[in-house]
């Protein structure tokens, strides 16, 4: 069971499980997630809902589609948290999907934050999801990383869960002048297909424009309208499984910050320094000002 959905029950949530190899959820609690059924946007919602385990082949929502929009946080209703989601793409442009929910919109801007858990000895973060699918285009993010101490990593992403197809930059807190590029196929684990790069000064301390241009045969990374990076389709070509494995499924553009300082996986904490400082008082941010897809 993921951490998310260990504190949904936790918080008593009524979530009910479904019953045996097999067995499919209800009429009345009908989406299917992680083995447990429900009717809200934390079940249903598509890409996180499981079409197998669910009451029927329209139990889950349908990809909503992309749209072209800028994002620019000046109405509350710009993310709403998950539970309040009612499905609507058009109402909200981004979905808080963890709970308890740490993001807001403050002047202007949206604002993830990740604050301690004493239970856990570690961070607990943030993470938004466009209410739109997304497939192919281009979308680009005005942000100031958390990247002020080791261990706190900051993304942007076009991700989709149940493929496991993913595209992002990063960044970690104990190089702060430094984006990563990276792709995944499948959540396979290739440490080959990741590229670093100067930004140019403090990511946490002034905005860039953060650019990720998907097309069918060539993805792009570009800062302020500078190019950094091109992966190309036609090199991913794996001859063991005759199949390219290039991201190509549909999937949402998020945004979240998370304490990689204080995983318990060695290479995560590795990669983004460790340990990540706490005191109990102790909030990291990231900022976004604009999201233009």
């Amino acid at each position: 069971m993921s951490r998310l959905f260990a504190l949904v029950l936790t918080a008593g949530a009524l979530v009910f499980a479904a019953s045996g190899d097999g067995n499919k959820c209800t009429e009345f609690s009908p989406c299917s997630r992680e083995g447990y059924c429900d009717a809200n946007a934390m079940f249903c919602m598509w890409d996180l809902c499981d079409p197998t385990k669910s009451y029927n082949a329209t139990s889950c929502w349908q990809p909503e589609g992309c749209l072209d929009q800028t994002i620019e946080f000046d109405s509350s209703s710009d993310v709403v948290p998950i539970r309040q989601y009612s499905g609507n793409p058009n109402t909200n442009a981004l979905v808080s999907i963890f709970e308890p929910d740490n993001s807001k919109i403050e002047n202007g801007k949206l604002v993830l934050d990740m604050t301690y858990e004493s239970a856990q000895n570690k961070g607990f973060g943030t993470t938004v999801h466009s209410s739109h699918s997304f497939q192919y285009g281009t979308v680009t993010a005005r942000i100031k990383s958390a990247s002020i101490a080791k261990g706190v990593v900051s993304a942007f992403i076009i991700r989709s869960d149940q493929v496991g197809d993913e595209i992002d930059f990063e960044w970690v807190g104990k190089d702060p002048n430094t984006v990563e590029t990276n792709i995944f196929y499948h959540d396979i684990l290739n440490y080959s297909n990741s590229r670093y790069f100067d930004v140019g000064g403090d990511t946490s301390a002034e905005y860039h424009d953060y650019t990720i241009v998907w097309d069918p045969d060539f993805i792009q990374w570009a800062v302020d309208g500078k190019t950094l990076r091109t992966f190309k389709r036609e090199d991913t070509y794996n001859k063991a499984n005759n199949e390219y494995r290039f991201p190509a499924a549909e999937g949402r553009v998020g945004l979240s910050i998370w304490d990689g300082g204080n995983s318990g996986s060695d290479g995560t904490e590795e990669w983004a320094g460790t340990p990540t400082p706490w005191t109990p008082s102790t909030v990291y941010q990231m900022f976004v000002e604009s999201i233009t897809i």
